[in-house]
């Protein structure tokens, strides 16, 4: 169940009393704060499919294109047919910051922060 408080999606579930202790002890453990240790943990962790046939088979087709898109452009690749643009080959070939260690997580909230910009209206 979502909601909204403050321009700030609320998520709400029920976990039994196990899965709170457990979750508490983990949080606790972790040293941040709940709602940031359980927000990292569903962003971060590894992603479980249980249910209908027909989730399974969304994914399957989503792995199949994928599959496919990289099949044509290795092709490219071999042929010699694919080109990039100067920026875009600077790009790629970027290396992290080696003393930064949290070099991912910045990259991440840099784009968020560019999505956010481009959802948001101009100030007025």
């Amino acid at each position: 169940m979502t909601g909204k408080h403050a321009n700030n999606p609320t998520v709400v579930f029920r976990p039994s009393r196990w899965a709170v202790s457990l979750i508490e002890a983990r949080a606790t453990l972790s040293g941040l704060y709940k709602k940031d240790f359980l927000t990292r943990c569903c962003v971060y962790s590894n992603i479980v499919v249980t249910g209908t046939s027909e989730n399974i088979q969304r994914i399957v087709d989503s792995l199949q294109d994928t599959q496919t898109t990289l099949r044509v452009l290795a092709g490219d690749l071999r042929s010699g047919e694919f080109y990039l643009s100067k920026g875009n080959y600077d790009e790629l070939h970027k290396s992290p910051p080696e003393r930064n260690i949290n070099w991912k997580l910045e990259l991440e909230r840099k784009d968020l922060r560019e999505a956010l910009k481009n959802e948001l209206p101009p100030p007025i």
